[in-house]
């Protein structure tokens, strides 16, 4: 399996999981998947275009080269948003604005990898 398609994988299993953490109310979940899927995501698009970033910071600095200005800000508020869950796990509004944001980040990517996450079925329930 190419490194590609193993980060979409990745993608739709954590976004899966953070729906499911949602549903249940576990925030600091929806946090930290949140920034997995768009961490995966990232990594999908660099695989495509066969570069390897090690780096965290590596990641951030080729995010805001290339990404629209509404990708990183809705990247910087999930991000946010997931450090303040790990300090106040039972937020249920930061998980909220987690799945809000990560819907902006997942219609990006479905244009830009030419792939579907099933998002409309996935967030039916969060509205």
């Amino acid at each position: 399996m190419s490194d590609y398609k193993k980060h979409i994988e990745l993608v739709n299993e954590k976004l899966i999981d953070l729906i499911e953490a949602y549903k249940k109310k576990r925030s600091s979940v929806v946090g930290d998947l949140g920034t997995k899927v768009v961490e995966q995501l990232v990594e999908a698009d660099l695989a495509k275009n066969n570069v390897h970033l090690t780096k965290h910071y590596d990641r951030h600095q080729y995010m805001n080269k290339t990404y629209p200005k509404e990708v990183n800000i809705a990247s910087t508020k999930i991000w946010r948003a997931y450090t303040d869950l790990g300090y106040d796990g039972l937020n249920g509004g930061k998980a909220k604005i987690v799945v809000h944001y990560l819907k902006t980040i997942l219609k990006f990517f479905e244009e830009r990898l030419n792939e579907r996450f099933n998002t409309e079925e996935h967030f039916k329930e969060t509205n």
